[in-house]
């Protein structure tokens, strides 16, 4: 695997994802509300996936407004199912599809579901979904004016027509995580570790085989190096503001250097979801590796999935990566 850097780095989308993620961590500690940073941190995250390159402004614009738009909706039907475990799984699958089929939201929409549906719904200023919006559209701002590298010039974006094969990933995403997540409610097991599962499907599993287990390859060096540093992390039983700082360097680290090779992105993002997820509350070490070990249980199924369960039958057409 090339761990050689493949382009340059993006530094300043690297600083406005690290102030995007910190800031609300910082303020929520400081007044004593460590949740309600994390609150505002998680859609941060989401929203600030890393964008297409050869994104325009006005692509930017469009990519960033329908991912704020997917997290606030996760976010409202949380609060609507009242934090159901059975409400979530078909919202998880439909998500999971929907988010394949529409490139400029792309997997923030099924994360979302997953993620902002197992801490459940959380209110701001007693409006259902509030939190959701005001972090999505934080990280969004600090996003949006980033210069990006300089080598070369951005292309307006084209958005690919969808082909026979995006309708079969949909499908299978969509069977995939439904059945997955449906037997991890019936175990009792979907609101706690287990939708670290779900993640790890979601974020391995592509339209080929090929891409799958290149996406799944790097995931799971990833996820293990990363499970590993959180584990670390854990075992000095850290405060918030040390996992603020964490969580800002891993932020800017990850933002900046996945220009440069998906590797690296794989290394720190890891590390960004182990810590925030229970941010504020104590955690032992061993849960650090509970987490990655799933998410590489995922990748795995992915892989496996992307072989025998409708696999193309001709060679792919040529798609823009998503991240």
């Amino acid at each position: 695997m090339d761990w050689r850097a493949q382009a340059p780095a993006d530094w300043p989308a690297g600083i406005a994802a690290g102030i995007a993620l910190a800031l609300p961590l910082l303020v929520g500690t400081a007044t004593g509300y460590p949740g309600a940073g994390a609150a505002l941190t998680l859609p941060a995250l989401l929203v600030v996936m890393p964008l297409p390159t050869e994104a325009d402004l006005g692509e930017r614009v469009r990519r960033l407004g329908a991912r704020t738009a997917a997290i606030t909706l996760a976010g409202l039907y949380t609060f609507l199912v009242g934090g159901s475990v059975w409400a979530l799984v078909p919202a998880i699958a439909v998500a999971s599809a929907a988010g394949a089929l529409l490139p400029r939201v792309g997997n923030t929409a099924g994360l979302a579901m997953v993620l902002v549906g197992i801490t459940g719904p959380v209110e701001g200023l007693g409006i259902p979904a509030l939190p959701q919006l005001a972090g999505s559209l934080w990280g969004a701002v600090l996003l949006l004016p980033r210069s990006g590298p300089k080598t070369r010039l951005p292309l307006p974006y084209r958005k690919p027509d969808r082909t026979r094969q995006d309708w079969l990933h949909a499908a299978r995403l969509a069977l995939l995580l439904g059945v997955t997540s449906a037997i991890m409610a019936a175990l009792h097991r979907l609101s706690g570790e287990a939708h670290w599962l779900l993640t790890g499907i979601l974020l391995s599993l592509r339209p080929t085989p090929e891409a799958t287990q290149t996406k799944a390859r790097q995931r799971i060096i990833g996820n293990t190096l990363g499970g590993i540093a959180a584990a670390l992390v854990l075992l000095t039983h850290p405060g918030p503001w040390a996992v603020t700082a964490v969580v800002a360097a891993a932020g800017t680290l990850a933002y900046a250097l996945r220009p440069a090779n998906y590797l690296y992105w794989c290394l720190a993002f890891p590390l960004l979801l182990l810590l925030l997820t229970d941010f504020g509350r104590p955690t032992p070490w061993y849960a650090a590796a509970v987490r990655a070990g799933l998410v590489l249980a995922g990748a795995l199924i992915s892989i496996a999935a992307s072989r025998h369960l409708w696999p193309p039958g001709h060679p792919p057409e040529p798609r823009p990566e998503h991240p």
